[in-house]
């Protein structure tokens, strides 16, 4: 991998301990317009409770089991980037690469990625064309990416010892929904250690963990720029900036300015939602309700009845068609 070293370019990898999604996904958005990437790259490591996170132009409702979601109090947020749905919980780790826009390149960082764990683990991770990475027919990793002016991040789940029960349940939404919003491609899963509790020739099974991960690809990709991991320092310390010395930052709060309360509203997780339509049955009748910016818009393209203007949500409208009132509907 040394074809990936970058020509008088340094490194710094940035280690969040806070495992909040909104806190962490505001962390990156931060980093991307507040940092220049012209005389460094760099590495953003966290990872999450339990959350699931959309892509910026998906459905929540097509995506998501939303009420199975709410009942476990799993947070559901939509991030920047384009892409699809995934689970995030404390045994996945998200990696951002960020660069700058000339040098955005998710494939290299993938097959870093991949190398990393196979020569470490003796695993054989496969990145594909769209820039996940497989173990055999089932996939451990989805890659998004943003990319401004001022430079780009490619970031990835890697499931290492995730609930890919819980996983499932929650990333089966309502697929019945007509509209034009991304659709995630669906895909069989497992998890790193899944795959190497099966073969009892893995020595190191016993040993792996979040942490070991964490370390061995921070360590490697220092050293794709002949660097070694220095001593850390705190992201919001006053001797830390983006020409600090420092290769490894670490990250045990996000202040408040950081944080953006638009990113955890209703008019950013569902709102976002492109319009779309679903269909009710209901006594042989079908009725069409018609949803924008997460609010319902028209029940049959009638505006006249009490469930328009109210926040989308399939439980509350089927009671409503069940009423004795909706003759009024057309």
């Amino acid at each position: 991998m040394a074809a990936c070293a970058r020509q008088g370019k340094r490194a710094k990898v940035i280690l969040s301990n806070v495992t909040n999604v909104y806190s962490n996904l505001a962390l990156e958005h931060w980093i991307l317009n507040n940092w220049r990437f012209s005389k460094f790259d760099c590495l953003f490591v966290y990872r999450n409770e339990p959350c699931v996170v959309l892509g910026r132009f998906q459905n929540t409702w097509r995506e998501v089991n939303v009420s199975r979601a709410q009942r476990q109090g799993v947070n559901i947020a939509r991030r920047v980037s384009g892409g699809g749905t995934v689970y995030h919980d404390l045994g996945n780790v998200n990696f951002s690469f960020f660069t700058d826009k000339p040098s955005h390149c998710p494939a290299k960082n993938l097959q870093f990625l991949s190398k990393t764990l196979n020569d470490r683990y003796r695993l054989a991770i496969d990145p594909n064309k769209r820039h996940d990475l497989f173990i055999g027919d089932k996939k451990i990793s989805g890659s998004a990416s943003r990319i401004i002016r001022t430079g780009s991040f490619h970031h990835c789940t890697l499931l290492v010892n995730s609930d890919l029960v819980k996983l499932s349940g929650l990333l089966h939404g309502d697929k019945t929904l007509k509209g034009t919003a991304t659709a995630s491609v669906p895909s069989p899963t497992t998890s790193i250690l899944s795959v190497m509790s099966r073969d009892l020739t893995h020595q190191t099974r016993d040993v792996i963990s979040t942490s070991h991960i964490i370390d061995l690809v921070a360590e490697n990709y220092l050293s794709l720029y002949r660097q070694n991991p220095s001593v850390n320092v705190d992201l919001w310390s006053e001797e830390c900036n983006q020409d600090t010395e420092s290769d490894v930052i670490l990250v045990d709060k996000v202040p408040d300015k950081i944080l953006d309360p638009h990113h955890e509203s209703f008019e950013w997780i569902f709102g976002k939602s492109p319009k779309f339509s679903k269909e009710f049955e209901v006594s042989g009748n079908v009725y069409t309700v018609n949803v924008e910016k997460g609010l319902v818009r028209g029940v049959n393209d009638t505006e006249n009845c009490e469930v328009v203007g109210q926040r989308y949500d399939p439980e509350v409208i089927y009671q409503f068609l069940t009423q004795d009132h909706i003759e009024n509907i057309s």
